[in-house]
C-alpha cells in the first residue's frame, strides 16, 4: 500500500509542478477553466484526485450528479457502473451507496490509483469548499435525480455556500423550476446554439448561457448586457477539440469560462499568446 501512496503523490507533484509557472502568468480577465470531469487525463475521472489537482492548480471543473438506490447522491458519468468501476454490469441507481462505496474507481485508469473510490456530491462539495482559491466555476451536470435528491442538491450547495461558484445544467426545465422555487440562489445553465439565443433570452429562465458554438465579441457582449454569464462548451477528446485557435478566439471574444478536456495546454497557448504580444 506504502509504494502506492508515494507514487499518486509523485504524479500529482509532476502535474502541479507542471503548471507552477503557468500560475503566475495568469491575467484576471483570463476566462476560467473548467475541466470537463475533473483532470480527466491525469487522474481518474469524476474523482476527488481529479478534483483535488484542479482545485490546486485554480482550475474549474464539470462534474456529474447520479443517485443511489437509497438516495446518496454520487458522482459518476456513466449510469452503468462497469466502464470506470470494477463494478458488475448494472446501474448505480440499482445498488445502494454501502455497495457503491466499496468499488474501485481507479485502477481502469492506472493502478497508481488503485483504491480510489466513487466520491458523493457532498465530500466533492467539502473538497471544493476547502481547497478553492478565489473564483472559480463549477459546473454541476445533473445526469439523474429524483425529487428528494433535488432538495439535497439545494440543501448541500447552501450547506457550503457554493451557489455563486456553480451552476446546474443538463435537467429538464420543469426540474430547473422547482430548483429556483426551493433556493432562488441556484443558478441555471444549458447548452445553447447560435440559433436559439433570441429564445433563451425571452424565456429569461437561464443564469449561465453555455454556448455550443464560437462566439463573436458582439455577441458575448450582449449576453452579458442581459445578466448572463457566458461560457464555451469545448469539452471532449480529439484533436478537434484541441484547438489552439478556437482557445484564443473565445478568449478574445470575452468569454467567461471554457469547458475543456485540456486545459493545461490551453493555459500554455494563451501564456504564449501574451508572450507574443509583449514582444
Amino acid at each position: 500500500m506504502m509504494p502506492m501512496l508515494i507514487s499518486k503523490k509523485f504524479v500529482y507533484s509532476i502535474v502541479i509542478s507542471s503548471s507552477v509557472l503557468l500560475l503566475q502568468t495568469l491575467h484576471a480577465a483570463d476566462p476560467v477553466l473548467i475541466a470537463h470531469r475533473g483532470m480527466l487525463r491525469h487522474a481518474p475521472e469524476n474523482t476527488l484526485p481529479a478534483f483535488r489537482v484542479c482545485l490546486d492548480l485554480r482550475i474549474g471543473f464539470e462534474l456529474d450528479i447520479r443517485t443511489t438506490k437509497d438516495g446518496e447522491l454520487v458522482i459518476i458519468h456513466d449510469d452503468g457502473l462497469q466502464r470506470t468501476t470494477d463494478g458488475p454490469n448494472r446501474s448505480v441507481r440499482d445498488l445502494n451507496w454501502s455497495e457503491v462505496r466499496q468499488l474501485d474507481a481507479g485502477r481502469w485508469f492506472d493502478p497508481l490509483f488503485t483504491g480510489t473510490r466513487i466520491p458523493t456530491l457532498e465530500q466533492t462539495l467539502q473538497l471544493i469548499k476547502e481547497r478553492k482559491q478565489g473564483k472559480s466555476i463549477i459546473a454541476l451536470n445533473i445526469k439523474q435525480l429524483n425529487l428528494d435528491g433535488e432538495k439535497k442538491l439545494v440543501d448541500l450547495l447552501e450547506k457550503y455556500d457554493l451557489f455563486e461558484d456553480s451552476f446546474a445544467f443538463d435537467q429538464s426545465a420543469a426540474m430547473s423550476q422547482r430548483l429556483k422555487k426551493m433556493n432562488p440562489r441556484i443558478r441555471i445553465g444549458q447548452n445553447v446554439n447560435r440559433k436559439s439565443i433570441d429564445a433563451r433570452l425571452k424565456e429569461d429562465q437561464l443564469d449561465v448561457f453555455l454556448l455550443t458554438f464560437v462566439p463573436d465579441k458582439a455577441e458575448v457582449d450582449r449576453l452579458k448586457r442581459q445578466g448572463k454569464q457566458v461560457l464555451f462548451n469545448f469539452g471532449g477528446a480529439g484533436e478537434a477539440r484541441r484547438n489552439p485557435v478556437v482557445w484564443n478566439q473565445v478568449r478574445a471574444a470575452g468569454i467567461e469560462g471554457m469547458l475543456t478536456d485540456y486545459p493545461l495546454e490551453c493555459r500554455q497557448v494563451w501564456k504564449h499568446a501574451d508572450q507574443e504580444t509583449t514582444n
